[in-house]
């Protein structure tokens, strides 16, 4: 289709579809993980509550912030599978709005197993969610531009944790004993309604593949389907085909353990960051906390940002392992400047920062190499045992905390030691898939 027009013309109508795509459904896509990661992380603050209501120690916040993922890993190949039959306009809607209630019934819970069993069904229900949307936005852009999409959706993981930061300490300070129920279970009221509410938008809003997009013309919409499909039949020739294939896959298999190591070393700084801050800080509101807790978040949403637009090869595991490899410097400061609060501020927004701008570089890789029914089964595949580092990490963090008697620089032990090895694994990953295709392995490509 744009080989039949002047090359000026052609680069016009292409930017112009991205651009227009992109004022679709970018927006809302990110909307929802802002409230799925609000919905997810929440607990941390709900946490100071809990304590007080139901005698919670370290180690059962460590199990209940994992549980989570516990259910979560459990439904989330299952999930997308559905959505390959369903399609992801009626998925993704049911998903919000599942999660949505579940999240607000989890504030009337009378004692701690009930949280146990609903944080359980939060990771069910939220479970598709992100793969799905990744699957989505590889129907829509080609391969030039995914890194970048995904980079710009995943900013609303930090930005999650900036908005929720001051919220839930604010909902914590103003909303305590309001119609008789406490702070902590407003938190879970005030997060689980708009997913709710969003699960409409997302049925009413979203279009399920560019042959349905009336909104683009009717040039755009071939140059889309047909540059589509050239990517997709490239990446048919070497993926696995079908879901079976995928799941069986060992590069898929690499990939899921790579991701679990890079997750453990981030999913700590969700869930604890509030606890240390409060720890560090003494005698610090909940406000306080939860503005604090926001800045690091903040800046790594920029960085994830701006990486997203600089980086030129959407296929080189390059730059995720940079970013581990800063990760990895600045949590070794952060533990061992907890005695100087200013310091460790400092480093720990560094090492959030690298953190967090390495989960969308990560995707560049398995994305670029998955195609078809495989792509929405492996993908996922990745996501839910790279998720079970939600469970992992978090517990491990606690019950590290609790034996060594509340010493929060051994507990950041797990967050150090499992960037290190998540470095490890794709770095081998990419060395053997450069000598696989037989070009040097200096050249940066990714697996």
């Amino acid at each position: 289709m744009n080989q039949a027009l002047p090359r000026a013309e052609a680069g016009s109508l292409q930017a112009d579809t991205i651009r227009k795509i992109t004022v679709r459904i970018v927006p809302l896509l990110m909307v929802g993980y802002i409230v799925s990661y609000i919905d997810r992380i929440n607990v941390g603050f709900a946490k100071f509550g809990m304590e007080k209501t139901f005698g919670m120690s370290a180690t059962q916040y460590g199990f209940l912030a994992g549980i989570f993922f516990v259910g979560y890993v459990l439904a989330e190949v299952p999930s997308n599978i559905v959505m390959t039959k369903v399609g992801a306009r009626v998925w993704l809607s049911r998903i919000l709005v599942t999660w949505g209630i579940i999240a607000t019934i989890t504030a009337f819970a009378p004692n701690l197993e009930t949280v146990y069993v609903l944080r359980f069904l939060l990771g069910v229900a939220e479970a598709g969610f992100f793969p799905g949307i990744i699957v989505y936005l590889t129907r829509w852009y080609p391969n030039a531009q995914r890194t970048k999409v995904i980079s710009t959706v995943m900013v609303a993981i930090p930005v999650a944790s900036v908005i929720g930061g001051p919220l839930n300490g604010w909902i914590l300070d103003s909303f305590d004993g309001a119609f008789g129920l406490d702070g902590w279970r407003w938190v879970f009221i005030v997060g689980g309604i708009p997913a709710v509410v969003l699960g409409g938008v997302f049925f009413l809003w979203l279009t399920e593949s560019p042959t349905h997009a009336r909104w683009l013309s009717d040039a755009q919409r071939a140059w889309l389907v047909d540059t589509l499909a050239v990517e997709h039949a490239e990446r048919a020739q070497q993926a696995p085909a079908g879901h079976r294939a995928a799941l069986a896959n060992k590069r898929v298999i690499a990939l899921c353990l790579a991701y679990f190591l890079l997750l453990c070393g981030a999913y700590p700084l969700t869930y604890w960051m509030p606890s240390v801050i409060k720890h560090v800080g003494h005698g610090l509101s909940g406000t306080q906390i939860g503005w604090l807790s926001a800045a690091p978040f903040l800046m790594a949403a920029v960085c994830m940002f701006v990486t997203g637009r600089v980086i030129r090869d959407t296929r080189s595991a390059r730059p995720v392992l940079i970013a581990l490899a800063i990760s990895v410097v600045a949590f070794v400061i952060t533990a061992a400047s907890l005695g100087a609060p200013a310091a460790a501020f400092a480093a720990i927004t560094v090492a959030t920062m690298a953190a967090q701008t390495a989960k969308p570089l990560f995707w560049s890789v398995p994305t670029a190499y998955l195609a078809g029914v495989g792509a929405a089964s492996g993908i996922a595949l990745i996501n839910s045992l790279g998720n079970a580092a939600g469970f992992v990490s978090p517990y491990a963090f606690g019950w590290i905390q609790d034996a060594s008697g509340g010493n929060t620089s051994v507990a950041m032990t797990v967050m150090i030691l499992a960037n290190v090895a998540a470095f490890a694994v794709i770095g081998i990953l990419t060395l053997r898939s450069r000598a696989e295709r037989g070009a040097p392995a200096t050249s940066g490509a990714g697996a």
